[in-house]
């Protein structure tokens, strides 16, 4: 009984002796040293989660071993929330949460996904990846998308809804098809990323960089065809629109005068660009107004303090006034959560912030920088023991780095950027890029770790825990744009965010797996929740698609419980293929194979 449990969790994978799952077919008192001995129980990840459980935590009785397992989970929460704070604030570029949906930057939403896809190792890693990525696109374009339909019913732009709609059924049917015999080709995973290029499947991969530029030749018309009808409408209102003129002659809030661009600019990027500078206004205004140090320190006239030693703790604060007046008693909780891991994250990652008074430049603080973040990439790549001449290689990076920070020092003014500031940019990208791909490889380790201790599938910890964590970034900014009056880009990013995650995701882990085959090619683990997922997201993207079409592209309340209807069906029938009270769908004719003798 127990190695059918196992076959289940593994969803028809061989059990061997070497495998972790092995470990509940072990004696109670051996299982630590088990745990310790077996390589596939040694996850590439900073702390061996399942050593912690297995010899820490008495598994032989259940009311010691499930607290261990529920601390895991709290630590993954916390980890969710470590990884979208690092996402949201080094990639967005520090702007607020309503400007990252407003210009739909999919790699900062979308870091915690395709992280996490590319640190997935072929095996089970790679299972819990493929689920969650299927999975959170079911989460998202249905509860957060139906979300959206109650808090703030609108009508949507029939274009923009149709081809993002169109668009991701076509990439859904796509990985449909390629993974269906459980291997994944070189040209199909190709293809998968370049599906951003074309609206129907082209299985020639030597056509995907011409269809690729005329995809790009395609939006850039569109673009020019927008610019051109909101430069019309704006000759239209200078001269006729009496609001225009009372723009000018009396004071506005940045708020309003968004509000009119919006209505004007159809939603150019023009727009988004004035919104994101007129909420970083007024959020800078708000720090100076309302900061606990305003009253003791000098301040300047853009709300910054003048001392060089007061300018770096106003920058260390991991509580802005504006976020902290604006949030509510769960936020502030989380704000509080969050202060460890952004003081960590200021203090050793640069951001240029083009919206910030001197673009975000603090002397103190930035010129510190290249000096301790490649000290810590080095420790974080486990290179730092290497020797280069007599000396450890930390060493020499550390002392070089010290030697660039006392030039910065010497050479830069406190009150003026260097022209060489944007290259803070390119040192900040690197930094945060390696600080989200090892958190997203410790959310992984602890994922399958809890897999191992709870005997709870692969897929379903891949549709719950990591598919929900991923997905909570989304959940908040989306929402809250709809709140604050923009439920169209809040609503256009619930596709152009899974839409992303999904082809950037896959296509690149399946490619870079089948360079690392001879022929090209990889294998992948299909679970039996997989063909229930993707006629799940097909069924939700369906029902976005009809249900708009016949009235008329207007979001209604109506809408928003029908999607999470589909969605509370879909999580039911996983549960029930859980506890094998059903069948997963599409697995009632699959013999179990892997039988251990």
């Amino acid at each position: 009984m127990r190695v059918r449990n196992l076959l289940h969790r593994l969803k028809g994978i061989t059990i061997t002796k070497d495998d972790c799952s092995w470990v509940w077919n072990v004696d109670p008192d051996k299982r630590c040293e088990w745990v310790k001995s077996t390589s596939d129980c040694t996850l590439s990840s900073y702390i061996q989660y399942a050593e912690i459980l297995f010899c820490s935590f008495d598994s032989s009785k259940s009311h010691l071993f499930i607290p261990g397992i529920i601390l895991c989970v709290l630590w993954l929460l916390y980890l969710f929330l470590v990884l979208g704070t690092s996402a949201d604030n080094l990639y967005v570029l520090r702007l607020s949460e309503n400007i990252a949906g407003v210009t739909i930057l999919a790699f900062g939403n979308g870091a915690p996904d395709v992280f996490t896809s590319l640190v997935s190792e072929e095996g089970i890693g790679e299972l819990i990846m493929f689920v969650e990525l299927i999975g959170a696109g079911v989460f998202v374009t249905a509860v957060i998308a139906g979300t959206i339909g109650i808090v703030a019913p609108v009508d949507i732009i029939a274009k923009t809804f149709m081809r993002d709609c169109c668009f991701y059924v076509s990439s859904i049917i796509w990985v449909s098809y390629i993974s269906a015999d459980d291997v994944i080709e070189l040209w199909e995973s190709l293809s998968y990323v370049y599906i951003k290029t074309l609206f129907t499947i082209y299985p020639l991969s030597h056509c995907l960089l011409l269809i690729y530029v005329l995809f790009i030749l395609c939006v850039v018309i569109m673009q020019w065809i927008d610019n051109r009808e909101v430069n019309r409408k704006d000759k239209i209102l200078q001269i006729q629109d009496d609001d225009m003129l009372q723009t000018y002659l009396s004071p506005t809030t940045a708020q309003e005068h968004i509000s009119k661009r919006v209505k004007a600019g159809a939603f150019s990027i023009k727009t988004k660009i004035d919104l994101a500078i007129a909420t970083e206004i007024s959020k800078v205004q708000l720090d100076s107004d309302e900061s606990p140090s305003s009253s003791q320190v000098d301040l300047s006239q853009n709300g910054r303090p003048k001392g060089l030693f007061a300018e770096f703790f106003f920058d260390m604060n991991p509580i802005k006034a504006y976020d902290w007046k604006n949030a509510n008693f769960l936020l502030r909780i989380i704000l509080i959560l969050r202060i460890p891991i952004m003081l960590v994250l200021q203090f050793i990652i640069p951001v240029v912030n083009k919206t910030a008074a001197k673009s975000g430049w603090s002397k103190l603080l930035n010129c510190i920088q290249p000096s301790v973040l490649p000290t810590v990439a080095v420790i974080i790549l486990k290179v730092d023991d290497v020797e280069v001449g007599p000396l450890p290689l930390v060493v020499i990076v550390f002392v070089l780095g010290v030697v660039v920070s006392v030039i910065l020092i010497a050479r830069t003014s406190r009150d003026q950027p260097p022209k060489y500031h944007n290259a803070f940019a390119l040192l900040g990208f690197l930094g945060a890029t390696l600080v989200v791909w090892v958190i997203a490889g410790e959310v992984m380790a602890v994922l399958e770790s809890i897999g191992f201790a709870s005997r709870i599938s692969d897929a379903m910890l891949g549709l719950t825990l990591l598919a929900w964590g991923n997905s909570v970034g989304d959940l908040i900014s989306n929402v809250a744009i709809a709140r604050q009056g923009f439920a169209r880009m809040g609503y256009s990013a619930c596709f152009g965010g899974p839409l992303f995650n999904t082809l950037v995701g896959l296509g690149l882990h399946w490619t870079y797996t089948a360079f690392q085959h001879h022929d090209y090619r990889t294998h992948i683990i299909n679970s039996d929740m997989m063909p229930g997922c993707l006629a799940f997201l097909l069924c939700s993207l369906t029902t976005s698609f009809l249900y708009l079409n016949i009235t008329g592209f207007s979001l209604r309340q109506s809408y928003g419980y029908l999607l999470i209807s589909i969605y509370s069906v879909f999580m039911l029938i996983n549960l029930l293929s859980e506890i094998k009270f059903i069948h997963p769908l599409g697995a009632d004719h699959r013999p179990l194979t892997g039988i251990v003798q």
